[in-house]
């Protein structure tokens, strides 16, 4: 029947619901994340929340695919389908590396140092006093606090630690950044061949998540 003919060539409602929401929280990660010096400190915060998700996301989305066989391509040549295995899996990489690279360039931050006696700061003429310093609190959309690295968090124990800490966040940064590039190139080619088989091909590729109309 045509009915069942087109639902073995579309993705699940499950698979296409994991594939946008990701793809939205990837969008604005991407997005916050090349673009944070012009953006208020509040995004960085939405940042750190969204790509933890996306690490959520992705872990059932691996665990969706193993559990559920995805629709066959439609027909393209042999060097599509190959490039277009090589891209899925790259994407699934990234979504792993990129939030998992920023988890770890959090958890080299340095704590706050402790208050030490007769280093309180003057009061301010009409303002209560400070009281001191609490440490900072990464919280996933204000729910629960994000815990550091255990391996990378201890590096600050050694007699050493701060300049190790400050050497680690810096190369963590540093790789957060380049995984970043890598999704936006990955991206860029999934969208173009996702484009190029609807448009060019006429192959309706983009029903099969969802958008217009499936094939048939």
């Amino acid at each position: 029947m045509v009915n069942e003919a087109t639902a073995r060539l579309r993705y699940s409602k499950g698979a296409i619901i994991l594939h946008w929401t990701i793809a939205i929280l990837i969008l604005h990660n991407l997005f916050t994340g090349f673009f944070h010096d012009a953006l208020p400190r509040a995004w960085f915060q939405f940042h750190i929340s969204s790509g933890v998700t996306i690490l959520v996301l992705t872990l059932v989305r691996i665990g969706w695919r193993l559990t559920h066989k995805p629709p066959p391509y439609l027909p393209m040549a042999k060097w599509e389908k190959w490039l277009a295995n090589l891209v899925h899996f790259l994407l699934y990489c990234a979504m792993l590396a990129a939030p998992l690279t920023g988890w770890a360039m959090i958890s080299a931050n340095r704590p706050a140092p402790p208050p030490q006696a007769g280093a309180a700061p003057a009061p301010i003429p009409g303002q209560p006093p400070a009281g001191p310093r609490k440490p900072h609190k990464t919280m996933i959309w204000g729910v629960f606090e994000l815990p550091k690295l255990g391996l990378i968090a201890h590096i600050g124990d050694q007699p050493d630690g701060a300049a190790k800490l400050k050497e680690t966040h810096e190369l963590y940064e540093e790789r957060h950044e380049t995984v970043g590039w890598i999704f936006l190139g990955l991206l860029i080619l999934h969208l173009s061949g996702a484009l190029k088989h609807q448009f060019v091909d006429r192959r309706r590729e983009l029903g099969r998540m969802g958008v217009g109309q499936p094939p048939s």
